[in-house]
């Protein structure tokens, strides 16, 4: 299971970095990002499944493309601001952290833009 090995990652981690973040903190932090990494890399592999189900999905059902890789594009800023945010708290530049967060949301609006315009014109249509 991966889970296990996400775990296992995280606490091996973890533990290394508090011993070392009194005594050598910029190692602490390279271990917290090579955590990151390795962990990422670990569930990369179910990404590309995940990607690739939305796109089988997308031809079964023939939901709008346009639609669903929004919503994936908006899916992917989404858990990607939040990594870059959690790396950058986990080097203590908690502010850093605090303005990609911000950064990402004006993104993922601006990615839901023509879904929200799309469902404001259906619901206008049904109203008249």
């Amino acid at each position: 299971m991966e889970i296990i090995k996400i775990a296992g990652i995280g606490v091996t981690a973890a533990i290394a970095i508090a011993l070392l973040k009194d005594t050598k903190p910029e190692i602490a932090i390279l271990i917290g990002v090579a955590a990151g990494i390795v962990i990422f890399l670990t569930v990369a592999d179910m990404l590309a499944a995940v990607i690739s189900s939305f796109a089988e999905l997308v031809l079964k059902t023939g939901a709008p493309a346009a639609a669903v890789s929004a919503v994936m594009k908006i899916l992917g800023v989404g858990y990607l601001t939040e990594f870059a945010a959690g790396l950058a708290e986990d080097t203590g530049a908690k502010g850093l952290g605090d303005k990609i967060v911000f950064g990402g949301k004006i993104i993922i609006l601006f990615l839901a833009l023509p879904i929200i315009k799309t469902v404001f014109e259906i619901i206008t249509s049904l109203l008249a």
